[in-house]
């Protein structure tokens, strides 16, 4: 992977932000080695682009492609923990959150919940704790729009497309495991989500009685067959 090629997560993020049409910027937040915003602005996606990072080192690398790319006149680094790191916040545009684990998602979004409430669109991608993330989305006025898969490996990533909502929204244990609306390329794809989640449910279950891990059980195993 590199900065003319993303890998699969990335890729699903740029085909979704390609979707919303051109933009005049866009926020990476946790960009790593800036390859996203990178592809971005190369390809014509968007105009420009603001890239934060917590990580000195992560930077350092981001800085270099950056100006390999002949990009850093289009795209600005900064330093810090979430949208508190982007020194001048525009209302109305894209916010990336990507390859950070679910629950320091669900942190880092609500340290700035009015920032993150402002976007056109809010693009999260979680390492892991899907479902945390869901729940806490759901519970803070937060619509998940649509999930993408992307698989690497032997793992499937969701990528979530969110926008503010006008209220909480109602759901239920099983759809915080496997979320409202799903979408994929083929049926293996999602069977690989489905069975890479019914994993996770089963390894919480332990053999203690659970009504609610074993009706995601069940709701996976009856989507698998009826598939």
């Amino acid at each position: 992977m590199g900065v003319n090629k993303l890998s699969p997560r990335l890729s699903v993020i740029a085909e979704e932000i390609a979707k919303n049409g051109f933009q005049d910027i866009i926020y990476d937040i946790g960009t790593d080695n800036a390859y996203l915003p990178i592809f971005l602005v190369k390809n014509g996606y968007c105009g420009s682009a603001d890239a934060a990072d917590i990580s000195a080192a992560s930077l350092e690398r981001a800085g270099r492609n950056i100006e390999k790319a002949g990009l850093s006149d289009r795209i600005a680094l900064y330093t810090g923990d979430g949208l508190a790191s982007v020194s001048e916040y525009l209302p109305s545009k894209i916010v990336i959150l990507a390859g950070i684990g679910g629950n320091n998602l669900a942190e880092i979004v609500g340290a700035q919940i009015d920032k993150a409430k402002a976007a056109s669109c809010l693009i999260l991608q979680p390492m892991h704790n899907q479902e945390v993330l869901r729940e806490w989305l759901w519970q803070n006025s937060f619509e998940i729009c649509h999930e993408r898969l992307a698989q690497e490996g032997r793992r499937v990533y969701s990528v979530f497309v969110c926008r503010r909502s006008g209220a909480p929204v109602p759901y239920t244990p099983v759809e915080a495991y496997i979320g409202k609306k799903v979408l994929y390329k083929n049926r293996d794809e999602y069977v690989h989500f489905l069975r890479f989640t019914r994993l996770k449910a089963a390894n919480r279950y332990n053999g203690a009685p659970s009504s609610d891990i074993k009706a995601i059980i069940d709701a996976i195993d009856d989507i698998i067959h009826t598939l």
